[in-house]
């Protein structure tokens, strides 16, 4: 999730007036957790920031378990969950696709079940927050049907499990790979290089059903680029239901 790709060439569309194909799992809006306060700056990392030095002052961090695209590990995630860890506020982010080969809830729920079985075998369970990353980036060869289908998929066995799901995207990207799919989950818009003040002004975007609870944006820390994210306004009161705030 280092760089954002707005562009790509245009995904196939699906006919149909529902957002979703007949059979797709049910995805639940959860009950409000008690208000957590998160202020502060925090960041996200994944393999792109293998053996780099990340910033000690993170306000909560997440952490991605794949290798830039699903069925894949992040080699440094163990490493990297435990820096996350020092936050009082954590969470998990996991790479979406779909080959347009295969059937779409089956097809998700095979990509969160492998992501699990990667968690575990870096020896982490229990983080009561995952989002699911949703980007042009990776594969998407189905209609806009089947690939909301196989999200909705990735978002109900994660729920079967007791965790709480989000969506990280664009509007425009979530637009082209979900279409008109609303589940009503938080979301963390991605908006690309630029300033916190400037990421600031898309808390007022909304997509998914939802309006934006995190923002992130590209700049360097130190030497490198990295990704930085702000709680907006909105959810600032309620870390608790788009982060693991288990350990405060």
């Amino acid at each position: 999730m280092l760089s954002v790709s707005q562009g790509g060439s245009p995904l196939p569309g699906a006919s149909a007036t529902s957002p979703l194909l007949p059979g797709a799992p049910i995805v639940v809006v959860p009950p409000k957790e008690a208000p957590v306060i998160i202020t502060g700056v925090g960041y996200d990392v994944s393999y792109p920031q293998c053996r780099s030095t990340l910033p000690k002052d993170a306000a909560f961090a997440i952490v991605g378990v794949n290798g830039g695209a699903p069925l894949t590990s992040n080699p440094c995630f163990a490493e990297q969950w435990a820096w996350a860890r020092r936050s009082s506020a954590h969470a998990i982010y996991v790479n979406t696709a779909y080959s347009g080969i295969g059937e779409p809830v089956a097809y998700g729920r095979k990509l969160i079940e492998d992501a699990i079985e990667r968690e575990h075998a870096a020896g982490v369970s229990g983080t009561a927050m995952w989002w699911l990353d949703v980007e042009v980036g990776n594969w998407w060869r189905g209609t806009t049907q089947e690939n909301a289908t196989v999200l909705a998929s990735m978002a109900a066995r994660l729920q079967e499990s007791g965790v709480r799901v989000g969506i990280y995207s664009s509007p425009q990207q979530w637009q082209e790979i979900a279409g008109d799919w609303e589940p009503g989950l938080p979301v963390w818009n991605a908006t690309g290089p630029g300033t916190q003040k400037r990421a600031a002004k898309s808390c007022t975007e909304s997509f998914a059903g939802s309006t934006s609870a995190i923002v992130q944006w590209v700049e360097k820390a130190g030497p490198r680029l990295l990704d930085h994210d702000l709680v907006c306004p909105l959810w600032r009161t309620r870390g608790g239901d788009i982060l693991d705030v288990s350990g405060r």
